[in-house]
């Protein structure tokens, strides 16, 4: 058999040095075929006569010899045999339909030039070629590390390795946090298909992320991405307002700050250091509270909070603390806790006359109704309704407004809410949300909520969590739990706030 085949093959290669210009048979072929690495190729092969077929068999053409051809599939219809394959074809191609080829589990050997042979009785050898490609998808690799860790200000380079594509990628870029980057900007550098490489240039916290390299091939487009962590100087973006609080008045001073690491929080006072309570509230954020149970005269004066990480330099901001006596005019306390009292027990001994009166006199009409009720009925006349312009119930109105004392206008120290970012910019200006619905915390550091509270936001107002003042305390809320004012509103509610405050106080002290 193998004999016959070999002369098969001179007869073929003899009859197509001669050349035919047109198909006798109509064999229809496509120019080239597209296969992934280790996927099944089909190269499909059509055409159409009556007459007898001899032989249909492939060939691939060398690729360092053109001339030379090696035989992939043989098959002889007349002979009664089944195809046969040949060298690494062998077990791997079939013969699909009259004469297409099928090619299972594709290497980078089988990419290259094939030709289809036919042999038809009383019709010249005809031929048809197809080119095989076989496309490999691309492997990228980045560098230097995943974290890679840089310090705030300097300038990085995040490495791109593309590897074993076939063919070449069509495209190359850069994403950050899955949005892609646009190197034309100063900022950056390369991030394309000629220089992989990206160059970061200053970096400062908000290049912190996960950035991702994407090179695009036409089988499927191969990424691989690292974290950039980047270390900055922590800042102040918070402390209490200065305040003036009363002899024996509980007192609450607090300092938020960030930074990368998270930084150390300390309070000094004349240049000793106080004892603080410091609490985490992010990866990057700490607060710190300095209490005091019971202000006294010889707590005036300024508090300072300091705060470093070890990355540039400590940031420091101070709050001063005015402690004084309670004003209570010419008189002592206990003198007018007595007069409030007597002039409430006076109120309310008004308010008792005014009750008295009103339903004695209601009850003496109800008594002159039934009298003359008695001598219309000894003179036989029935007497009116109401309705028909009898007697009728005086009234006498409501009861008279009581006027209660003038609120003080100035919030006290407790009410006076702490100093944000906002107020240390140009503007100086606060920012507050209304509550929406009521929220209760799920964890430590998080705010309580009620609804119609008034919260001073510190931190973050484009959606998520904010950092917020309320109450004393410092912590996260959800923003869709609340609504954020306008100045406008932020000073009406500020105000009525106040008026609450003072309200309370005054029912305190009472």
């Amino acid at each position: 058999m193998r004999l016959k085949f070999w002369c098969v093959v001179f007869f073929i290669t003899l009859a197509s040095d001669i050349g035919w210009c047109q198909s006798k048979i109509g064999l229809t072929m496509p120019e080239s075929v597209r296969a992934v690495l280790g996927a099944s190729a089909t190269l499909s092969a059509t055409y159409a006569t009556s007459r007898p077929i001899r032989s249909v068999a492939w060939f691939k053409v060398d690729s360092k010899i053109s001339s030379k051809r090696d035989p992939v599939l043989a098959f002889y219809p007349s002979a009664g045999t089944s195809p046969e394959t040949f060298g690494s074809f062998r077990g791997r191609a079939r013969l699909i339909g009259k004469a297409s080829l099928r090619v299972a589990s594709t290497t980078l050997q089988d990419d290259g030039l094939y030709v289809l042979v036919i042999s038809v009785s009383g019709v010249a050898i005809e031929e048809g070629f197809v080119r095989l490609n076989v496309m490999v998808p691309p492997s990228v690799q980045v560098g230097p590390s995943d974290p890679y860790v840089t310090r705030w200000g300097k300038t990085v380079s995040l490495t791109c390795t593309v590897r074993g594509s076939r063919p070449n990628i069509t495209s190359l870029y850069w994403e950050k946090d899955g949005t892609q980057i646009d190197v034309n900007v100063m900022k950056y550098f390369g991030g394309n298909r000629e220089m992989p490489s990206l160059m970061i240039r200053h970096v400062t916290r908000a290049d912190a992320g996960r950035y991702t390299c994407i090179a695009e091939h036409p089988v499927r487009p191969a990424a691989a991405g690292l974290a950039l962590q980047v270390l900055f100087p922590p800042s102040i973006i918070s402390i209490s307002d200065s305040v003036m609080a009363h002899l024996d008045e509980r007192v609450i001073l607090q300092c938020v700050a960030d930074g990368n690491p998270a930084p150390n929080i300390t309070w000094f006072r004349a240049g000793k250091t106080l004892k603080s309570s410091s609490k985490t509230l992010s990866q990057d954020i700490r607060t710190s509270s300095v209490v005091l149970k019971r202000a006294q005269y010889n707590d005036t004066g300024l508090f300072s909070c300091t705060v470093d990480n070890g990355i540039g330099d400590p940031d420091t901001k101070t709050v001063r603390l005015s402690v004084t006596r309670k004003r209570l005019g010419p008189l002592d306390g206990a003198t007018t806790a007595i007069i409030i009292g007597v002039v409430v027990g006076g109120l309310w001994l008004l308010v008792c006359i005014i009750l008295t009166v009103y339903f004695v006199r209601r009850r003496q009409e109800r008594v002159e109704r039934k009298k003359f009720s008695f001598y219309y009925d000894i003179g036989r006349r029935k007497p009116l309704p109401p309705e028909a312009g009898g007697p009728k119930a005086q009234d006498f109105g409501p009861l008279p407004d009581v006027p209660l004392p003038d609120k003080p206008k100035k919030p006290s120290a407790p009410c006076a809410g702490i100093n944000t970012m906002r107020r240390a910019t140009a503007h100086k200006d606060k920012r507050y949300a209304k509550v929406l619905y009521t929220f209760r915390p799920r964890e430590e550091n998080e705010l309580h909520l009620e609804a119609d509270d008034i919260i001073e936001v510190l931190e973050g107002e484009d959606g998520g969590w904010c950092l917020g003042y309320l109450r004393g305390r410092i912590g996260l809320f959800p923003s869709n739990y609340v609504t954020f004012l306008s100045t406008r509103e932020a000073s009406v509610f500020k105000s009525e706030g106040s008026s609450e405050c003072d309200e309370k106080r005054s029912k305190r002290n009472t």
